[in-house]
């Protein structure tokens, strides 16, 4: 016969439940996930070469056992997403191996707490989440499961997971199906990107899928880039700024790739760039490269311009100001096309240097009027995307421009 119990009927019988009468019930022979965790402390209990004297009150006190309870409960309700989760975390070993054997709370709760460090709002409420991480709270799950002694870290963590338990149901339910529905693509291509790119780059990879910042498009293609060969081979450096270095492919002569100098400048011009490629050179791709202190750096490969004919005109447009200008007073000369093109907006009169120029070098070299009249387009436009006033204007320099394979002036850099 069998008898169906309330959930508060059975908290009841658990909470009231003797320690004593463990010793009528023996426990059943640990698994090998178990044994694993439970090799890492001593026979007491503590944690080897730490001190012993880290307090347990709150848990695994008969009095305290629905907060257990609680906790297993955020395993059982996560058993069908445990090969999402495994798929998708980063050392999962444990719940692999729980799950192997057929212990499918254990691999649930261990899989769970394996992801809350990419459960944003959680941070909030429980910071000692993200400070333990995502192994440290793989290691809390099997510490919880094999009732071993928890650090204060752990213990302030757990109770607090209780505390808000609503709140972790919720986040871990909205990664579930995300995670559900890319966990194929993540057997696949997940362990080549943190072989290429390392863990935390991964992890920053799977938060911004998780917090909606990248669709999932965009973050299956961004982990298919690592099987691939990208091994580009280049020619010493072609250029630069103080941002960036500019390399020839070898293997493709129509082809150089930009490379930011430190993180995150790649990304102050990308978007620009790929909204005017009527302005910019093409861009094919984005890649990634390890700086000389191994740190993770953004790349983009682009369409070579030819700048050697620009630099011609400009040489050109540069001697014909130096000629008008020698004839001026000192005070009143300028003669630097460089500066006067940068500050045309700011001052009337250098605006005035230049159309005045235009005029002298369409009459001495008619042939030049269509690539003077191109590259003065090009000036204004470039004003538009970049005003005077956004940070010193555009960089409007000698080595700052070339033609495309159609014969048209593109701009290399903002």
């Amino acid at each position: 016969m069998k008898f169906i119990i309330k959930e508060s009927q059975y908290r009841l019988f658990v909470e009231q439940f003797d320690p004593e009468d463990e010793k009528l019930y023996p426990r059943s022979k640990p698994t090998k996930a178990q044994q694993k965790s439970s090799d890492e402390y001593e026979y007491e209990g503590g944690i080897k070469n730490e001190p012993t004297n880290v307090s347990i009150d709150g848990f695994y006190n008969p009095k305290d056992k629905h907060k257990y309870l609680t906790l297993l409960g955020i395993g059982t309700a996560f058993i069908p997403y445990v090969g999402p989760f495994i798929s998708a975390g980063i050392g999962l070993y444990d719940a692999k191996t729980y799950y192997d054997e057929g212990d499918k709370t254990s691999a649930g709760l261990t899989a769970a707490f394996s992801m809350l460090p990419f459960a944003g709002s959680i941070f909030m409420k429980i910071p000692g989440v993200k400070q333990l991480g995502v192994k440290g709270m793989a290691l809390l799950s099997s510490k919880l499961i094999s009732k071993s002694a928890l650090t204060k870290a752990e213990l302030e963590v757990a109770n607090s997971i209780v505390q808000w338990e609503p709140q972790v149901q919720k986040e871990l339910m909205k990664m579930a199906p995300k995670l559900t529905k890319v966990a194929k693509d993540l057997n696949l291509y997940k362990s080549s990107y943190i072989k290429k790119y390392g863990e935390d780059e991964y992890n920053r990879l799977l938060a911004k899928f998780l917090y909606d910042t990248i669709d999932e498009s965009k973050f299956i293609q961004t982990l298919k880039t690592a099987s691939k060969s990208s091994n580009i081979k280049i020619k010493p450096v072609l250029g630069g700024g103080q941002d960036h270095r500019v390399y020839q492919i070898i293997s493709n002569p129509n082809q150089v790739v930009k490379v930011e100098i430190r993180p995150g400048e790649v990304e102050q011009w990308y978007n620009t760039f790929k909204k005017h490629p009527d302005f910019f050179p093409k861009i094919f791709r984005k890649t990634k490269v390890k700086g000389k202190g191994g740190e993770l750096l953004d790349a983009v490969v682009l369409e070579k311009l030819d700048t050697k004919p620009f630099m011609d005109l400009w040489d050109k447009l540069e001697s014909t100001l130096y000629k008008t200008q020698r004839s001026l007073p000192y005070s009143q000369q300028n003669l630097r096309l460089e500066r006067i093109l940068k500050k045309l907006k700011e001052y009337p009169e250098l605006n005035k240097v230049w159309r005045d120029l235009i005029k002298t070098i369409k009459s001495e070299s008619p042939e030049l009027s269509g690539k003077v009249d191109e590259f003065d387009k090009i000036i204004e436009k470039w004003y538009r995307i970049k005003p005077q006033d956004n940070v010193g204007g555009p960089d409007i320099r000698k080595f700052n421009l070339g033609y495309d394979t159609n014969g048209v002036l593109k701009v290399l850099d903002i």
